[in-house]
């Protein structure tokens, strides 16, 4: 029994270990970006509407979750974090993917919630391109991708 439970804890330590050293970076900058959240209407549909976020003159709408899983190294530089309705939510960050080399995806990861699913955000000036999309990410079918 003693032998089991030796077993079970050096296997645990191996796991966690391996985890830990997979993980995203949830540093924050020194000058973090504040991106305030701001409305996209649709030019197909004006009562589509999407939250948005604007980076490098471009406009990011959300796009896709997580398909499978996200390692650390899929993730780039933390970018900043979220602003909405005027309240800093530090703990919702913004990051580059490392896939993306033409920056057409941000992910938006939320450092508090263990089960929360990142959200991927696709730049607006994508819209009706066939682009690469990195293999985790699962797009959630809005209208505007289509």
């Amino acid at each position: 029994m003693k032998r089991l439970l030796l077993v079970a804890v050096i296997g645990l330590t191996v796991f966690m270990a391996w985890g830990c050293g997979n993980g995203i970076n949830y540093e924050l900058p020194d000058e973090p970006i504040k991106f305030s959240t701001q409305t996209f209407v649709s030019p197909v549909d004006k009562n589509d509407t999407y939250s948005a976020i604007k980076y490098n003159d471009r406009l990011y709408i959300p796009y896709g979750t997580l398909d499978k899983t996200l390692k650390g190294d899929d993730v780039g530089e933390c970018l900043g974090y979220i602003v909405q309705d005027g309240v800093a939510d530090k703990n919702t960050r913004v990051y580059v993917l490392t896939a993306d080399k033409d920056v057409n995806y941000l992910a938006e990861i939320n450092t508090e919630g263990f089960m929360d699913q990142p959200i991927f955000l696709r730049a607006e000036d994508t819209i009706g391109k066939n682009i690469d999309t990195p293999s985790y990410i699962d797009s959630l079918n809005y209208d505007i991708w289509r």
